[in-house]
């Protein structure tokens, strides 16, 4: 209960912007209403208002609201993950520049249930011009059993000033440039082991690198920015999950995997030195013993140019911070125990070990619809080595990602016209579901081995 205490403070300290100087102003938006079905994920973008005056962003924040402006709890309606975009204005167009694509504007802001806020250290801002066009892309997650209405609120503090530094933002993620940059931890290896996926970047000019904040989703154990050409980690982002008797965990039914509650952000007023075409690592630790699916691994970095920072391997700054949690939790990654649920005539989601309808054996491809928000058939067996394709047919976006099983996968956001298709070559019951709508859709894959 010590969190749900400290929880309530920090909200209002996170809304509460830092001390105004003559310069300094903050604005408050809000976007929706969005609305979630029960037990649901909804996901798309939105365009959003840009701050009045002309400046720069030394501070952002985001919530999730009701109708009357009170923070919604993640138990309950969770903010699975939201990014802001800058495309610039006429003739001062912005990009995003990780990926080097004209086609999407720069990613400047992200956050998610770990609800970090962006900080900059004393001196340094994100430019923007009042002019500019922003929109955002965003999910929520229903846990409960009612439809429910929210609102986004987000904060900005803009400096006018004109001695500000500037920044750029570069969302460098393991897995690149995508609208769902998500990958699976198959699981299965020895209890305390590290699956880890990396990610190499070429930093693009001379510069030093003054913010750094990772986005990991449950199971991980960190995010590790390495540079090769000093042979060092400049920052580790570390989770802190909740004690176990915190809300988010005693959600019944458990459909998701809890993520992280915070995720230690870095700063540094002198920064670290980069050099343009050096190689940076991305580094992404989950546990290796259970599956954790459809999880990321990316890291915000944020840069200020300098053309004359030095090539060498000076000392890591004695200026950094590292800005973690307001509140008692864990460092590892607690084992969540998934299963598949069906809503019921009561309207609540109740447990099932498999959907209702007969098994269908398959002796090699199994072919399977998806149509009305189901898999048919819903329950299937397939040998050793055999493949199913799953073929979409609605409109909206649905997945195949397995809720329980012996190795962890999920497929991409999939609608009508799609297809999946994936091989099984480890025997064992496999529980998948639809991630965005987990207490509807589910299907049971028995692979035999013999």
């Amino acid at each position: 209960m010590l969190r749900l205490a400290l929880t309530a403070v920090s909200a209002l300290l996170a809304f509460t912007a830092p001390p105004a100087a003559g310069a300094t102003k903050t604005y408050t938006y809000k976007f929706g209403p969005i609305d979630t079905g029960p037990y649901q994920a909804v996901k798309d973008s939105s365009a959003v208002k840009t701050p009045a005056k002309s400046g720069s962003i030394t501070y952002m924040s985001a919530r999730v609201v009701d109708s009357k402006g009170r923070v919604i709890p993640q138990s309950e309606v969770m903010l699975h993950h939201l990014v802001f975009f800058d495309g610039g204005r006429q003739g001062a167009t912005r990009h995003d520049n990780t990926c080097g694509t004209s086609r999407t504007p720069q990613r400047f802001f992200g956050t998610s249930e770990e609800l970090r806020d962006l900080t900059l250290p004393k001196g340094y801002g994100y430019p923007i011009d009042r002019r500019d066009s922003w929109k955002t892309s965003w999910m929520l997650m229903n846990h409960t059993h009612q439809d429910r209405r929210a609102w986004i609120r987000y904060r900005v503090t803009v400096d006018t000033s004109k001695d500000i530094e500037p920044v750029e933002p570069f969302w460098v993620s393991i897995i690149p440039c995508g609208a769902d940059p998500q990958y699976s931890v198959p699981g299965g290896r020895a209890e305390g082991s590290t699956s880890t996926w990396r990610r190499v970047w070429d930093v693009p000019y001379d510069g030093r690198i003054v913010a750094v904040g990772g986005h990991l989703h449950g199971g991980s154990k960190g995010i590790r920015l390495y540079q090769r050409r000093c042979s060092r980690t400049l920052v580790t982002s570390k989770p802190t999950y909740g004690m176990p008797d915190d809300p988010i965990y005693q959600i019944k039914p458990p459909l998701h995997e809890a993520d992280p509650l915070n995720i230690t952000w870095w700063q540094s007023g002198t920064g670290i030195p980069v050099v343009k075409g050096e190689k940076l690592v991305v580094a992404s630790d989950y546990d290796g013993q259970f599956p954790h699916m459809r999880v990321m691994g990316i890291d915000h970095i944020y840069i200020a140019r300098d053309s004359k920072v030095s090539h060498g391997c000076k000392a890591l700054p004695k200026d950094a911070e590292e800005l973690g949690p307001d509140f008692v939790g864990r460092s590892s990654p607690p084992h969540m125990e998934l299963t598949l649920a069906q809503v019921e005539s009561d309207g609540y989601a109740h447990p099932i070990d498999r959907p209702p309808g007969k098994t269908v054996q398959f002796s090699g491809l199994a072919k399977v619809q998806e149509y009305a928000v189901a898999y048919h058939p819903a329950n299937i067996s397939i040998p050793l080595g055999g493949k199913v394709r799953w073929e979409f047919q609605d409109p909206d976006d649905h997945d195949v990602t397995l809720n329980n099983g012996p190795v962890g996968f999920g497929g991409p956001w999939s609608r009508r016209g799609d297809s999946y298709q994936r091989r099984f070559d480890v025997p064992g019951t496999y529980r998948l579901y639809c991630s965005l709508h987990p207490a509807y859709m589910s299907q049971v894959v028995r692979v035999r081995s013999k």
